[in-house]
């Protein structure tokens, strides 16, 4: 059981696809608006659109609506391809409570090693425990169903 004031463990997932780590953080990263499941996981539900990741330290992870408005989800903090992507994530909020989402890119065996670790539980109080159950959940979902199969798709067919 936590102690008073001690921070929450951060949720930790990993999974391999069999791209090169180049194509793995492409695919991830400036590809995101193909693979993100917006239809289950936006801030507009049925209107949204499309989202992005804009490709630079301080650009923004943000949805677009139908009509045009854009709602931020977070900032990029760190733009390292094809090793590291980092941004703060607060959807749906105003960003003074942001949380972290780090992402690594590892090459392994014939592939990529995909790790995501979301931080920062401290500021959602009694709320954390819940959230964190949530997320771990749902990011479990967008790794190993959404991006693992988007990045599958994207080789090349051998002939």
């Amino acid at each position: 059981m936590a102690k008073i004031n001690e921070e929450p463990a951060p949720i930790q997932q990993s999974i391999h696809v069999d791209c090169p780590v180049e194509d793995a953080f492409r695919l991830f990263a400036e590809r995101f608006e193909e693979w993100w499941p917006l239809a289950s996981y936006s801030i507009t539900g049925a209107q949204a659109e499309t989202c992005a990741i804009e490709p630079w330290v301080g650009g923004r992870v943000f949805e677009r609506t139908r009509s045009g408005d854009e709602r931020e989800w977070g900032l990029v903090i760190a733009w390292d391809p094809p090793a590291h992507l980092a941004f703060s994530w607060h959807p749906g909020t105003s960003g003074d409570r942001s949380q972290t989402v780090d992402i690594n890119f590892q090459v392994e065996a014939d592939g990529t090693r995909v790790t995501l670790i979301h931080t920062g539980w401290q500021f959602d109080g009694p709320q954390a425990c819940i959230m964190q159950a949530q997320y771990t959940a749902q990011w479990s979902c967008v790794l190993e169903l959404c991006f693992y199969e988007f990045a599958g798709c994207q080789l090349p067919v051998a002939v």
